[in-house]
């Protein structure tokens, strides 16, 4: 059996509900937003950026075209902030624990730069994690979804002051990637083979820009894995597009202003993946990904009226 999993970055989703429910003025951004779902049909759908208000999220798989799907809703005890994290699924899917280990997410001292100062880290929206299992086989799967630290400055005054608050980002990133990192490789150590997926906005790009350079590292790279340790790298599910002389989809999810220079012309950025274990790889896995199946949605005026992200998807096979 297929199913497909996806990511998506709502974008404040908590302003489109009120007290009745869908609020008036947005009607057509929810009718949007359940049009782009509804186009990939996931079986499991990871959303960023999600109301904290577990009645918006009723109100929604309800009363919307979703409820067909009869999603149910994972929606874990800690509070995160008004934008929170939330997980959806639907048959042959079951909820088995949700963010069991949160305390390990919780802030952390580290020397991050190297620069001999032990600096205070911590997640403005912790990892949720989920685990599920396929009432059909027992077998189960670990999520993981994130919403990292923004690379954007929003307060600027000249420059330099841009350049300094810009680098800090990159190093917030790089430490928060880095923590779930040390996750995946103690969940790697304990089960080799283990089903596990890796989710959600990371904000930011593969590649190092000119202030990863100056770190030497990015998150995406971090969170991948060390070469040295094949056995344990992410098989990113898009990755495969880059290798295609002629794509359907353009690789970027996210568009955006100059933070400096005011023109049309917006920068276009590949912020949000999936990334599975590499179990999942295996031709006799339980919960196997299907090779080549990443994509990003399609941008129609749809998709570009839900959300300032564009959702992502893959498929798996399910015994």
């Amino acid at each position: 059996m297929q199913v497909t999993l996806m990511s998506y970055n709502i974008e404040n989703m908590g302003h489109l509900f009120d007290k009745n429910g869908v609020a008036k003025h947005s009607e057509k951004r929810v009718s949007a937003i359940t049009e782009t779902i509804l186009n990939s049909e996931p079986y499991i759908l990871g959303i960023v950026e999600a109301s904290d208000n577990i009645k918006d999220h009723e109100c929604f798989v309800k009363t919307s075209d979703l409820a067909s799907f009869d999603f149910k809703i994972a929606k874990s005890s800690h509070k995160r902030n008004r934008q929170d994290m939330m997980l959806y699924y639907r048959d042959p899917f079951e909820l088995v624990s949700i963010d069991e280990n949160i305390s390990f997410y919780e802030d952390w001292t580290e020397d991050i730069d190297e620069d001999s100062i032990v600096e205070l880290l911590r997640f403005e929206r912790k990892p949720l994690e989920v685990v599920l299992k396929n009432r059909k086989s027992g077998h189960q799967i670990l999520i993981i979804l994130v919403s990292f630290k923004s690379k954007a400055v929003f307060s600027v005054t000249d420059i330099h002051r841009y350049e300094h608050l810009a680098l800090a980002n990159r190093k917030k990133l790089y430490a928060q990637a880095k923590k779930v990192r040390e996750r995946l490789d103690m969940l790697f150590d304990e089960d080799p083979d283990r089903a596990v997926i890796v989710m959600g906005d990371l904000n930011d790009e593969i590649g190092l820009d000119h202030f990863q350079k100056q770190i030497g590292t990015s998150a995406v790279e971090t969170i991948t894995g060390d070469i040295h340790e094949p056995s344990k790298i992410l098989h990113n599910t898009m990755w495969y597009l880059t290798k295609k002389q002629k794509t359907a989809q353009e690789l970027w999810t996210m568009e955006y202003a100059d933070p400096i220079v005011s023109n049309y012309k917006k920068h276009k950025a590949w912020l949000d993946y999936i990334f599975v274990s590499p179990g999942m790889l295996r031709k006799d896995a339980p919960i196997q990904y299907i090779a080549d199946s990443g994509s990003i949605s399609e941008k129609t005026d749809a998709s570009k009226l839900a959300s300032d992200h564009f959702p992502v998807s893959c498929k798996l096979e399910i015994a």
